[in-house]
Order: C-alpha cells, then structure tokens, then sequence
C-alpha cells in the first residue's frame, strides 16, 4: 500500500512538473511583440530611401581586407542634422572585443562622443536610448561612456529582458524555479552576486558574479538596430540595420535602409512602448529617461498623422515601406518565399539561417522554379572565438542536397571572412517581366529565437522599389563573382559539411534551433 501510494506520488509530481515545463514552453507572449504597420508610400528617390551597405572583402595580392562603411556614417549623419530628437535602440554598443582584437574603428567610443557633442552645440534637443544589457553584462558594468552620456542629460533604458518570453526552454525554467525558491535566502543572494569568475565578454574587465553569468545563458536579446531623428525641415528619418555600434563589429559587412517620413515615427511609436515597460523598473535607467519617455511620446502624438501616407486599396504600384517586428518578419519573409516562382530571381544574405518554415519555404520557392542563391557567413567566426559552423552548415548542406535530388535551382557560396562577420539579414526577389521588386533587410536573424516573438527585433520592407533591388543586386553579384580581384565569398566546397561531421552537426543544429539552448 505504501508502495503503491509512493509510486502514486512521483506520477502526480512527474505530471506536474511536465504540465508547468509544456506550460512554460507553450506560454503566450504578454507582451504582444508581434508588430507591422499599415504600408507607408515613399518617394524612391535618393532623399527619401536609400540602401546603406557595409563590405568587406578580402585582396589577396596586399594580404588586407579592404572595408567600405555606409551605415555607421549615416548613423552620424541622422545625428549631426537632428534638430530637437534623436532615438536610438542599438543591441550591441562596447568596447568588448574578444581574444584578437578588432583595431579597425572605435565604434562605441565615437557614437557617444557624437551624442555627447550634438547635446552639447544644442541644449534643447531631446535624445533617449534604449540599449540590451549585455551591454553592462547583465549587472552594473556598462563602459564609462554610457555614464557620460547620463550626466550630459540623455536618457539611458536597458531593456527589461525578464518581461521577455524564454527561448532557452531547457535551461530557463530549472533555474527560474531555483531562483524563485531561494530569492528570500540572503547568503544565496550574496554568494550569486560575489564577482570571482572571469569576464568572458571583456577580458580585461572586472571579474562576474555566478548571476551575471547565469543571466548571459538564458540568452535573451533586444536584438535590434535603429536610429530615428528629426530634421531641420520637420520630416523624420530613420535607419533600420543590421550594424551594431561595437568595437568588434567594426569590420562586418552589413545592410540597413535609410527611410524619411511618416514610417519613422510609426517605428518610434512601437519602440517608446519596449522603453516603458523596460523603465518600469528605476535600476534599467541611467539619467532622465522618464522625463524624456513623456516627451517623446507628446511629441509622436503631435507629429504623427494617422494613415496620411497609407496606400489606398486602389494605388498599389507606388513604392512602399513596412516597419516590421519579430514574428511579423517571419510571416512576411514566408510570404515572400511562399510567393516566388518561376522567373523570380531570389538572393539572399544572411548570418544565421536555422528556422525550419523558412528552410522549408525556400525548398518550395525553388519547387516553383525560382532560381535561388545563397551567400552565408559560414560561422566560424565570433568576436575572437572559433565556432563550428552550426547553424548555417547542416542548412547549406540540407538546401543542397534537395535541390541536386530534385534538379533545383539552389546555389550556394560562403562569405570568405577573415575574423569579421557576414553579418546581412537580407533577401532580394525581383522578376522584371513581372514588374516585381521586393526587398527586405534589418536585424533579424532567420532563427527561431529572432523571429518566434523571442527576441525584439526591427525589419524593413519595401516593395515596388527597383531603384533599392538593382544597387542591392549589383552589390551581391559582385560579391558572388569576386568582382574587381577582390575576395567576397568562397565555394561552397571549401568549408560544405559531409559524412560524420555533417551528420554529427545535423543533430546539434536541429537540437538547439528547437531548445534555444545556443547563440543563434
């Protein structure tokens, strides 16, 4: 009887725990994250949308990279034609550089001394920023710069990644059960905030404590990347990108569009409600942020006209824009993919390719008879440190080995870095006899993590735009060839995955993708 009541109870535990583990996976996001705005028509000439690329090839005969940068220089181009607001939201923004250093640009250091230097020429003007805490590693030890700037009156939010949905679905909910259990217990408390480990982000840095380290494996990210400010004419811009202003992002190749008008406040707005529920809590803020929230949003609420650029039902053929977030990216890359076909010409750019609907849709675009090429950073390469190639290796060889079963149009080539990062989110479809042009870049990797409503992530899409496609074609196919005696990319042959390894890493990709439990 005893035995029987025994085994009963461990049933009734084991149940529990596994309903609270599938709740815990399966729970609704509260904070809604999934956003897109209605299509905002934009003047395709060089004024109003503009395609900014970072490039870094690689000349063989000098034995250096050679490094030609757009987006970090309209970053301080927004800056310097502000005339009274400035909003930036970047993930990445340190010093930190990892075992070799990247000596190519002081990219934190020079962002902050822009900001500092535009609040001091002009007092008045209003800038806030909202930044991820990897930033002050997950505790108090954010660069003396992010001090400077608070003391020159600009208002600081890190981002409150608590109110964020895991991703890490084997390792959050132990330790948040743990933590739960023993948050009231003062010498738990005090052993998990004693720094004696090594700083892993920065080497010559202050040691971390067991709850900074703790909270850098749940790998949570406001992962985005944009600028938004105000000109002298009235008109608002706005840049979504893929750069991060970090000293060991200096040397990535990267893709962003430079936007004016209406669309840049409707982004505004959704990012003012992340710097609200982040600043909630005093110890995410560094100087006025709250006074600063209010100004802002009075200032959306002045400035923005509801619809006033919306395109009618009955004038499609414009060019236009969509502010995209998070799972809202997913289910318009899915459509784009979805919707190609024979005489489409897709190229796409990318970091990081893992989520499995979008391997599995551009196995149908290619179904459909689109012709598909594929640059991918071959991941080996992050901030001084070796990787395996997972994700983006299984992928290229899974795309590969359809695509030859089957006769497909699927072609693939490896960016060819040297201790930098491809670092592009980008995608391109255009068939000219069908008067189609689409193109879409930001900060999203193509992983579960960025686009399931995870982590906070900023696209753009514009449509109809052929001026925007062709400089964007010109730049890949010329990466594609190695155009000029310059080294872009690789054959896929030099670093495509087979036999055990590619078997081994197979099983390592689809693990994490569906866990959470890695970087990507």
């Amino acid at each position: 009887m005893i035995e029987l009541l025994a085994k009963s109870m461990k049933i009734i535990i084991m149940g529990c725990i596994m309903i609270t583990i599938v709740c815990h996976i399966l729970q609704p996001n509260n904070l809604k994250l999934s956003g897109t705005h209605a299509a905002h028509a934009v003047s395709a000439n060089r004024n109003n949308v503009q395609l900014l690329i970072d490039s870094t090839a690689f000349d063989p005969q000098s034995g250096k990279r050679i490094i030609c940068q757009e987006n970090f220089d309209n970053v301080l181009a927004l800056i310097k034609e502000a005339r009274k607001w400035i909003y930036l939201d970047f993930f990445l923004w340190n010093p930190y550089q990892g075992n070799i250093p990247e000596n190519h640009r002081q990219l934190s250091k020079e962002l902050a001394e822009a900001l500092i230097r535009k609040k001091q020429d002009c007092p008045e003007i209003n800038i806030l920023i909202l930044t991820d805490p990897i930033n002050r590693i997950y505790g108090k030890m954010e660069p003396d710069f992010f001090r400077c700037l608070a003391e020159a009156g600009i208002g600081i939010v890190f981002t409150d990644l608590s109110k964020m949905n895991d991703s890490n679905t084997i390792y959050s909910f132990p330790i948040n059960m743990i933590a739960a259990c023993v948050k009231k217990i003062p010498w738990i408390n005090r052993l998990l905030d004693k720094a004696f480990l090594p700083n892993i982000m920065d080497m010559n840095g202050k040691q971390m404590s067991l709850r900074q380290m703790g909270r850098m494996f749940f790998f949570k990210a406001n992962h985005r990347k944009v600028i938004i400010a105000d000109r002298a004419d009235g008109n608002w811009q706005m840049i979504a990108t893929s750069f991060n202003p970090a000293d060991g992002s200096s040397a990535h190749s990267n893709c962003g569009l430079l936007v004016s008008g209406d669309i840049a406040l409707a982004a505004l707005s959704t990012e003012l409600a992340c710097v609200e529920w982040s600043a909630v809590n005093p110890g995410n803020i560094l100087g006025d942020a709250k006074h600063l929230i209010s100004s802002f949003k009075k200032e959306i609420a002045q400035g923005y006209k509801k619809n006033k650029n919306t395109i009618s039902q009955t004038n499609r053929e414009c060019p236009t824009i969509e502010w995209l977030t998070e799972g809202a990216i997913l289910i318009r890359l899915l459509e784009m993919l979805k919707s190609a076909s024979t005489g489409d010409e897709v190229r796409i750019a990318i970091f990081y390719l893992s989520e499995r609907n979008v391997v599995q849709a551009i196995k149908f675009a290619a179904q459909k008879g689109a012709n598909i090429r594929i640059i991918m950073d071959a991941n080996r390469d992050a901030f001084g440190h070796t990787k395996i190639g997972v994700p983006n290796r299984p992928v290229a060889a899974e795309l590969l080995n359809t695509a030859q079963k089957h006769n497909l149009k699927v072609s693939i080539r490896w960016a060819d870095t040297h201790g930098e990062q491809f670092h592009h989110k980008a995608v391109c479809i255009v068939n000219k006899d069908k008067q189609k042009y689409q193109f879409m870049c930001g900060s999203a990797n193509w992983t579960r993590r960025n686009i399931a409503d995870l982590n906070l992530e900023a696209n753009l899409f514009i449509n109809n735009a052929p001026e925007i496609t062709s400089r964007f074609i010109e730049y890949f196919d010329q990466a594609w060839n190695n155009s000029n005696g310059l080294m872009f990319t690789t054959d896929y042959d030099t670093v495509g995955e087979k036999g055990w390894t590619l078997f081994w890493k197979t099983i390592v990709y689809r693990l994490q993708e569906a866990s959470g439990a890695c970087t990507f």
